[in-house]
């Protein structure tokens, strides 16, 4: 299932004013400084990296959708 995320253009315009003076104020870390750390345990990465594989993940949404509309672009 693609999710279709659209932003509004007055608030990207305002975002984009706050990304540049966090920037300025040195308040954002570089990107790429540091490797991605998961908060997960080994064991407990693998077995949603496996749902995500095998499917089980998008029928989830799927169905969650299903029921209720409105999550479809949350």
């Amino acid at each position: 299932m693609a999710l279709q995320l659209r932003s509004d253009p007055e608030l990207s315009v305002i975002v984009e004013r706050a990304r540049r003076r966090a920037e300025e104020a040195h308040e954002l870390e570089p990107a790429g400084d540091r490797p991605f750390e998961s908060a997960l345990e080994p064991a407990v990465r693998e077995l949603v990296a496996g749902w995500v594989r095998d499917g089980g993940y998008e029928r989830a949404v799927a169905e969650v959708v299903t029921h209720d509309p409105d999550l479809a672009d949350q």
